[in-house]
């Protein structure tokens, strides 16, 4: 038995259980474990250097990269204007907010812009190969 008490009574008072009410002994397993093909080392090497994984990497990394670099590039502009360019962000600007106030807040709006195009990105040509070549791999390890 993997917990700490007796199958017909409550559980030792050094059992983690011990202090749950009764209804919660004993405690559900925390791992289920469901068998499914292990690929060997070897196999996972060919499937690096396929022509599938090979459009997976570049794909990612040609998107990835560039929208990386556009965000921080703006993060960093909007930063560095913040310490040399203060007359700048003091502009009066709409609302009661000045200038630097409104750029802080479209860090927002980037951030969640990026993240969005990433998702679909994502769930259109990274996810698609991905699974291909997961069921490949599967499917030569249950042979």
């Amino acid at each position: 038995m993997t917990h700490s008490q007796s199958p017909d009574g409550p559980p030792d008072e050094d059992s983690p259980e011990f202090h749950l009410p009764p209804d919660h002994w004993p405690l559900p397993e925390l791992s289920t474990f469901e068998a499914h093909p292990h690929p060997s080392a070897n196999r996972y090497v060919a499937a690096r250097d396929s022509e599938d994984y090979q459009k997976l990497r570049k794909s990612f990394t040609n998107f990835a990269f560039p929208i990386v670099i556009a965000v921080l590039g703006w993060y960093f502009i909007y930063v560095l204007m913040s310490t040399y360019a203060v007359e700048f962000m003091k502009t009066p600007g709409w609302g009661g907010l000045n200038l630097g106030l409104w750029l802080s807040l479209a860090q927002f709006p980037t951030t969640w812009f990026a993240t969005w195009l990433y998702i679909r990105h994502a769930n259109n040509k990274l996810d698609p190969l991905a699974a291909t070549i997961r069921a490949e791999l599967e499917a030569e390890e249950a042979k």
